[in-house]
């Protein structure tokens, strides 16, 4: 080792030996890895390529495998027969920036998921891209909506792509499969890993005439906007006779049921083309959805406002038919179970904190079953101009907790200025609290307030843990062109 100018024999003696010692020190910590390495047992799907579809606006109860008559999801049908069904999954919000947020960190929106109008994961929490892109995947993040453009979603992912042309553009579904089987196919060593998000059947509900086709029986009505002929003038078309059995409102539900035809055609063309990569045998499939779509079950039409069954059951289903059995799983589950999940059965690093969430399966006798855990879990609504409200289900009760609530007639006249608000105070009383029996009151008609004591307190209990205080996300600085802010309008966001 040369001397420098000015130094002691001793200290080059000194810096050898210290130059020796961290060698020997990393080495060391070398082999400790390799060993660890070795004794690990390797995850269930580990090398397993992974896509997550996720359907924006879409209903388990319009789906052929949970129950629904008309023929909407003959392809996903198959799949679920093959596949594992949580039958009662929830999203954790019925906004779309929250549910999303929730799903790639595996935290409620309030405790670092991401809350509010502007809701994007905490950039102090764990990110399923993040996580992926360490564990060695390639990873690609396409969706058909452009409301998840903020960056705090696409962490980790390398490739990164917001398809539509413009907000409001309906039958984009293939157009995103064939981007996805592009990615998939650019092939390497590393196992890739998608999250892919499909608009349809997100309003506005403009099927494609040949999926109307297959579902409509006679002519229909002409098609009314939800954004713009229905939800403003909800109060005078129910007074006019709007609501099940009549041919507008039976026409609304029929073109949003074509659009979920186009979708699951869409996700066949994306299962099919992994077939025919050759990877189809290596790959773990998740399909979910958001958020459901209200249909005037509680006198209101969209979404991003209650907590209902009809806003925020969604289905959940596994397919990897090498290793996951068929199976029905009756065990109440939600969107933040997906990251835990994927840790588990893909052998992923563990996050910077905590998750809200546990995982969906476990090894029996060396096979993944679905885990038995009783589970209560929580969905949010945390828009200060909108509603502000939490849920908590255990077994067949649930309870709904409002700080904030506006009924469907009081939604439009209240405006959508998002203000400057920056956090919300739920350590008060809230507003309106009803507790429901889905088992006998499935529809959540008959909430029972003042809820009996001995059945909500155990509820309420689970609602009190969660933070009192809830930070919003900031705006984004995402910057829309006029136009865009009116198409934004056209799909029900009409920030100020």
């Amino acid at each position: 080792m040369p001397r420098r100018h000015g130094q002691s024999t001793l200290g080059v003696e000194l810096t050898a030996r210290g130059a020796r010692r961290r060698r020997a020190t990393l080495l060391s910590a070398a082999l400790l890895v390799v060993a660890c390495a070795a004794e690990r047992e390797p995850a269930p799907l580990e090398g397993y390529h992974l896509v997550i579809v996720n359907i924006d606006a879409l209903r388990a109860d319009h789906l052929g495998f949970h129950g629904y008559a008309r023929p909407t999801s003959p392809f996903l049908d198959g799949l679920a027969a093959r596949g594992v069904v949580f039958e009662r999954a929830i999203s954790n919000s019925s906004y779309t920036r929250e549910s999303v947020a929730s799903l790639l960190t595996g935290r409620l929106p309030s405790s670092g998921g991401g809350a509010g109008w502007d809701a994007a994961p905490a950039a102090a929490s764990a990110h399923l891209g993040e996580l992926l892109r360490a564990a060695g995947y390639r990873t690609g993040f396409f969706s058909n909506t452009l409301m998840l453009q903020s960056p705090g979603f696409t962490r980790g992912f390398e490739e990164v792509q917001h398809l539509p042309l413009r907000w409001d553009l309906s039958g984009e579904g293939l157009r995103l499969s064939e981007r996805a089987l592009r990615f998939a196919g650019q092939g390497g060593d590393r196992p890739f890993a998608m999250y892919l998000h499909y608009l349809d059947p997100h309003a506005p509900y403009d099927p494609a005439a040949e999926q109307l086709a297959r579902l409509a029986a006679t002519d229909l009505p002409p098609a009314l906007d939800l954004y713009r002929d229905i939800a403003p003038h909800l109060a005078e078309l129910r007074e006019d006779g709007f609501g099940p059995g009549d041919p507008r409102f039976e026409a609304m539900v029929l073109r949003y049921d074509a659009e979920v035809l186009g979708t699951d055609a869409a996700i066949g063309a994306l299962v099919r083309g992994l077939g025919e990569l050759g990877v189809a045998d290596r790959t773990l499939l998740v399909v979910t959805a958001d958020h459901g779509e209200e249909f005037l079950e509680h006198g209101g039409v969209e979404h991003g406002w209650t907590l209902f069954q009809e806003s925020i059951h969604v289905p959940l289903l596994f397919f990897a038919p090498e290793v996951l059995a068929p199976m029905r799983v009756a065990t109440r589950v939600s969107q933040v179970d997906l990251l835990p999940t994927l840790q588990s059965l893909l052998g992923l690093p563990t996050g910077r904190l905590p998750l809200d969430g546990q995982p969906l399966f476990e090894l029996d006798a060396g096979a993944l079953r679905p885990s038995g855990a009783e589970r209560t879990p929580v969905a949010e609504i945390l828009i200060p101009f909108r509603n502000v409200a939490r849920a908590t289900l255990r077994g067949d009760w649930k309870l709904v907790s409002a700080w904030r609530w506006l009924e469907p007639e009081q939604r439009f006249a209240a405006g959508e200025a998002a203000g400057a608000a920056s956090r919300l105070d739920l350590g008060v009383a809230p507003v309106l609290e009803a507790l429901y029996d889905l088992d006998a009151d499935a529809g959540e008609r008959r909430g029972r307030s003042p809820a009996p004591p001995a059945v909500a307190a155990p509820l309420r209990q689970v609602l009190a843990r969660l933070p009192s205080t809830v930070a919003l996300s900031p705006a984004s600085v995402t910057t829309l062109a006029p136009e865009e802010r009116e198409r934004l309008r056209a799909l029900g966001y009409a920030p100020e």
